[in-house]
C-alpha cells in the first residue's frame, strides 16, 4: 500500500507543473484519431490502426521528453539542429522515397520518415536564436534579408519535392516571430506588402497538378471526375452526416472509398459523416481548448524568446487545422495538409507531439519561476 501511494505521489509531483488542459485535449484528440484512423482504413487485419497505435505512444514518450528539456537549450542548438536537417532535405532530393508523385520521405531500414515535417519546429527556432544574436539590430535590412535567406533555403527545398502545404506553412511563420519579435510595425508592413506583390510568381512557378487544385478550389465542378473529384466527395461525405452521423464505421462515402487518401488528407470528411455536425464540433471544441492554451502559454511566459516560440508553434498547429478542415469542406485548395493528431503518419503525429512537448516545457518554466 505504501509502495502504491509513493507512486501516486512521484506521478503527481512529475505532472504538477502541466498543463493539464493542454494534456487532456492531446489525449483526447488521440482517442478520436485512433477511432478515425480504425474507421478509414478497415476494421480487420488493419496495419493502419496498429502503426498509428505505434506512433501515438512514441509520440507520448517524445512529448514527456521534450517537456523535460529547456526550450533555451533547444534554441541554443537551432543552428546545428538546421544546418544537420538542410543537409537531410537535400538528401531526400536525390535518394527520397517516392509516393504519389512527391518525394518528400527518407527511408532508414524499415522505418521512413518525412523531413520536411521537422522543419515545421526548427525554422521557427533558427530564426529566434538568429534575431537573438542580433540583439537590437536583428531588424536592420541587412539582418532582415539573411534572415530570409535562413527560411528561403529550406523553402525551395522543401518546394523542390515537391511539398506544397509544408512551404505554405513556413511563410507565416516568418510574420508569426517577426511580430511577437516586436518588429517595427512599418518593416513588416512592407514586408507583407512585398509578399503580396510576388505571390502571382509562386504562382507561375507551379507544376500544373497544384495550379489544377487552385482551379477546382474556384470552382470543383469544373473538373468533376479529375482535380475537383475529392473536394466534392469530401463536401458530399461531411454534408451526408447531418446532425448526428450515420454511426462509427458506418458512412457509405468512406467505408465504400468515395474519399481518396481518407486516412489522411481526408480524415474530418470521414469523422463528420459518421459523427455527424455533433461530433464534428466537438472535434473543433477540443482543437479551440488546445489553441487557447497555446496562447495561454504565449501569455504567461514572462521572456521574449518563450513568447516567439510558443506563438509559432501555436500557429502551426491552428493552420493545419483551419486549412486541413477548410479542404475538407471546400473553403481552402487542398494541400496535403495534415489534421494534428487525427490523420494517420508518423512524421505528422511525432512533430504535433514535439510541439505539445516544447509548449509544456515553456509552461513548466513559468510556473517554476512563480513558485
Amino acid at each position: 500500500m505504501r509502495i502504491k501511494l509513493d507512486f501516486v505521489s512521484r506521478v503527481r509531483e512529475y505532472f504538477r507543473n502541466f498543463n493539464m488542459v493542454l494534456l487532456a485535449c492531446t489525449f483526447l484528440l488521440m482517442c478520436v484519431g485512433a477511432a478515425a484512423v480504425y474507421s478509414a482504413t478497415g476494421t480487420s487485419g488493419n496495419p493502419f490502426f496498429a502503426k498509428q497505435l505505434l506512433w501515438y505512444s512514441t509520440g507520448i514518450i517524445i512529448m514527456l521528453l521534450f517537456a523535460n528539456i529547456n526550450y533555451n537549450h533547444m534554441i541554443t542548438a537551432a543552428n546545428w539542429m538546421y544546418g544537420f536537417f538542410l543537409v537531410i532535405l537535400v538528401l531526400v532530393l536525390f535518394v527520397g522515397h517516392a509516393s504519389l508523385g512527391a518525394t518528400r520521405w527518407l527511408k532508414i531500414g524499415i522505418f521512413q520518415f518525412q523531413p520536411s515535417e521537422f522543419m515545421k519546429i526548427i525554422m521557427p527556432l533558427a530564426m529566434i536564436r538568429f534575431l537573438l544574436a542580433s540583439h537590437r539590430d536583428g531588424f536592420e535590412w541587412k539582418n532582415l534579408f539573411k534572415l530570409f535567406a535562413l527560411v528561403g533555403v529550406p523553402f525551395l527545398l522543401i518546394i523542390k519535392q515537391p511539398d506544397l502545404g509544408t512551404s505554405i506553412l513556413l511563410l507565416p511563420l516568418v510574420l508569426v516571430v517577426l511580430f511577437m519579435g516586436n518588429i517595427p510595425p512599418k518593416k513588416l508592413l512592407i514586408i507583407i506588402i512585398a509578399g503580396l506583390v510576388i505571390l502571382p510568381l509562386g504562382y507561375i512557378s507551379m507544376k500544373d497538378y497544384q495550379k489544377a487544385r487552385i482551379g477546382v478550389f474556384i470552382n470543383p465542378q469544373s473538373d468533376p471526375l479529375g482535380a475537383g473529384y475529392n473536394v466534392i466527395q469530401s463536401q458530399i461525405a461531411v454534408g451526408s452526416g447531418q446532425l448526428m452521423g450515420k454511426g462509427w464505421a458506418q458512412g457509405t462515402q468512406s467505408q465504400l472509398n468515395f474519399i481518396p487518401i481518407k486516412y489522411t488528407d481526408f480524415i474530418f470528411a470521414v469523422i463528420a459523416e459518421e459523427f455527424g455536425l455533433i461530433g464534428s464540433i466537438i472535434v473543433l471544441l477540443i482543437y479551440y481548448f488546445l489553441i487557447m492554451e497555446g496562447l495561454k502559454v504565449v501569455k504567461l511566459c514572462h521572456y521574449n524568446s518563450g513568447k516567439m516560440l510558443a506563438a509559432a508553434l501555436t500557429s502551426i498547429i491552428f493552420m493545419q487545422v483551419f486549412i486541413n478542415i477548410g479542404m475538407n469542406i471546400g473553403i481552402m485548395p487542398v494541400t496535403g495538409i495534415t489534421l494534428p493528431l487525427l490523420s494517420y503518419g508518423g512524421s505528422s503525429v511525432l512533430v504535433i507531439m514535439m510541439i505539445l512537448g516544447i509548449l509544456q516545457n515553456i509552461y513548466k518554466e513559468y510556473m517554476k519561476a512563480e513558485e
